[in-house]
Formats: C-alpha cells, sequence, structure tokens
C-alpha cells in the first residue's frame, strides 16, 4: 500500500514525540545521578534545562506531563535542602501546586512552603497564609491536622495569645481525640501561663492530664505546673510535680536543675510544710519511689488546710515566649549541676534525688479554681 503524504507526516511526528521522551527521561536519569553523586548544583541545572525544554513542546501527553511534575518536585527539592535558595524552591513549589493542584505532590509543595516561612525564613504571616492555603486546598486529607496547630503556634509566636486560643479551638473542636487536639490543648493551657494567668493554665493544665496522653506528653504537662507553683510561691508543691515528671521528661536534665533550684530555696526559707496533693500526682509519686533509691531529703508528705488550687496573690513576672511543645526558659542555676546521664531505651533517668514518698493518708481531692 501506498503511504499518502498525510500518513507519512504522522509517522514522522511520532517518530520525532518518541525520540523527545526519551531523551528527557534519558536527561531525567542523568540529573538523578547527579543528584545521587551530591553534585547538587549540575543537577540542577540539568533539571531547569529539562523543565524548559518541556515548557517549549506545549500540549504535552500524559507521560510527559508526569516527567514535568517531577521535575518542578526535584527542582522544588533541591533548592530548599541542598542549595537552600528557599525563594527559588518556594517559586517551584507553588508552579507544581497551581498547576497539579489534586495531587500528592502539590499537597507536599504546599506544606513545604508553610515549613519554609515559618522555620526557615521565619516569615510568620507569609505561613499562617500558607498553612490556610493548604487546609482550604486538601480539607478532607488527615495531615492538615498538623497545618492547623502550626497556624495556631504561629500566634502563640506572635504573641497574639487570643487568636492561638481561637485556632487551637477550631482544632479541638474538628477533630477532639486527636493527638494534635491534645497539643493543642496544651498550647491553650501555654497561652495562658504567658500571661500570667495561672488559675486558668492550671485548670487547663489539670483537665489535659484527665486524658489518655503520650507519657512525654504528660510529663510536660506536669513540668508546666509545676512552673505554675512556683509562679505562685508555692515552691513545696511544685517541688512534687518536678519529681512527677523527671522520669518521662525529655530533658530530665532541665528538671533536676529546677528540683536543685526549689529544694535550695526552701531549705534557705523555712522547713518543708506538708502538703495536699492531687491522687495521680501521689499515685506517680509512689510509683517512681518503689523504683528509685531510698530518699535522702525531706519527704513530701501530708495534708494542708487550703486546696491545692487555692488562689494565691504572686509576683508578676515579664512571660516568656513559648511555643509547642510547651514552655521551657529557664536561667542558669545557681550551681553547675551533677552530670547526668540521659536516658536511653526504656531506662529511666536517674534522678538527683528521689521522688518524695507520697502520704499513705486518705485525702480529699482538691478543688479546681
Amino acid at each position: 500500500m501506498e503511504l499518502t503524504p498525510h500518513v507519512m507526516l504522522v509517522a514522522v511526528f511520532g517518530i520525532i514525540a518518541a525520540s523527545c521522551q526519551t531523551d528527557i527521561q534519558s536527561g531525567i536519569d542523568s540529573a538523578n545521578d547527579l543528584l545521587y553523586r551530591k553534585q547538587y548544583v549540575a543537577s540542577e541545572r540539568l533539571y531547569r534545562k529539562l523543565l524548559k525544554r518541556l515548557d517549549n513542546l506545549g500540549g504535552l501527553d500524559d507521560e510527559e506531563e508526569a516527567q514535568r511534575l517531577l521535575v518542578l518536585d526535584r527542582l522544588g527539592n533541591l533548592n530548599a535542602l541542598y542549595l537552600h535558595d528557599y525563594d527559588q524552591a518556594i517559586t517551584y513549589y507553588q508552579t507544581l501546586g497551581r498547576q497539579y493542584s489534586k495531587t500528592d505532590e502539590a499537597f507536599a509543595a504546599l506544606a513545604t512552603i508553610a515549613d519554609i516561612h515559618h522555620h526557615k525564613l521565619g516569615d510568620l504571616p507569609a505561613a499562617i497564609a500558607a498553612y490556610r492555603e493548604l487546609v482550604g486546598a486538601f480539607p478532607m486529607r488527615t495531615e492538615i491536622r498538623r497545618a492547623q496547630l502550626q497556624i495556631a503556634n504561629a500566634y502563640f509566636q506572635l504573641k497574639n495569645y487570643e487568636q492561638a486560643r481561637a485556632e487551637a479551638e477550631q482544632l479541638i473542636n474538628r477533630w477532639p481525640k486527636c493527638q494534635e487536639a491534645a497539643e493543642a490543648r496544651f498550647q491553650i493551657a501555654n497561652s495562658y501561663y504567658v500571661q500570667a494567668r495561672y488559675a486558668e493554665a492550671i485548670a487547663t493544665y489539670e483537665r489535659l492530664l484527665e486524658e489518655n496522653l503520650d507519657p512525654s506528653l504528660a510529663a510536660l504537662v506536669l513540668f508546666e505546673l509545676g512552673n505554675c507553683f512556683q509562679e505562685l510561691d508555692q515552691a513545696d508543691r511544685a517541688l512534687a510535680y518536678y519529681y512527677a515528671c523527671l522520669k518521662d521528661h525529655p530533658d530530665p536534665i532541665l528538671v533536676q536543675d529546677r528540683i536543685r533550684r526549689v529544694r535550695t530555696r526552701l531549705r534557705n526559707t523555712r522547713p518543708l510544710p506538708e502538703i495536699q496533693l492531687p491522687e495521680y500526682l501521689r499515685d506517680r509519686l509512689a510509683t517512681s519511689a518503689r523504683n528509685q533509691r531510698p530518699p535522702a531529703v525531706e519527704e513530701v508528705t501530708g495534708v494542708v488546710s487550703e486546696s491545692v488550687f487555692a488562689p494565691t496573690k504572686a509576683k508578676k513576672r515579664n512571660p516568656t515566649m513559648r511555643a509547642t511543645p510547651g514552655p521551657d526558659s529557664t536561667s542558669a542555676p545557681d550551681s553547675d549541676p551533677a552530670p547526668v546521664k540521659p536516658k536511653t531505651g526504656d531506662a529511666s533517668t536517674p534522678a538527683p534525688d528521689s521522688a518524695p514518698a507520697p502520704s499513705s493518708e486518705s485525702e480529699e481531692e482538691p478543688s479546681s479554681p
């Protein structure tokens, strides 16, 4: 059969297109090899050439669109992770998110843009806008819970505590049982703390402890309760909370420093009084005491007449900015702390002194403010 000029032209274009696709894929393979060999500048340059060639083709088929998506993703990652050209990375990620808006790569690109603004460029308003765009573009994905929490964190860092609480409440109302909801409640309590609203902070921390928290988060909550009681000039009660959080706290040396400072303060002021502790705290201290050596210092036991959370006139201080996982600013201790080996594996961290044994007497549950 004799081929007509039209059929021959179609065949030529098909061969050219197949050749172009082969050339593009070969170029991608070469760029990947350069990336693997850590030649980041050369790899980025080759990816840019491939992107320009694909853009010049126009009317891309499915395979070419997949290649272009991959090239944009690699260009964004190269500039963000290796070349640290964050503005250029954002440009590529924005192009990817706009032109391939329903893909997993688009979700990752928008999330990375928000993180770059938040953690690399320190542009909190831009980070909030980017997180909101991510939440709006992918409302059904579970990962946006973390993005909503980051919005609350960013407002916290901006010291807009009312808006931070509002954003955290929005997360809690939509996903009340998730891990991010517990962290949002923790953030709300932290915002009260840095505003010196200690009664509200204590009440929020206490409600959070009623949930089935991860041990490390529970330890952070107990530590912040200790800080609250420190601010309320209830050093003896603060000491009990510091002992209770020591085993699971991610920074045991920090907790030990607080314990040492509080005990020094108590010895220099008055004998340690008997105090009433919540049942959950007595149980935690009893468990800790069974797993440690006998106490070498005075024990925190007994009761007092006032409620655990009775309001006490506190000395005002300038609160420091705190962000999730929790407020954690402290000055250097009065004396150099003894070296402590942080916990590894399942082994518990040694304390500078044993946790005080709780009273075995039956005590009433303290009332909340």
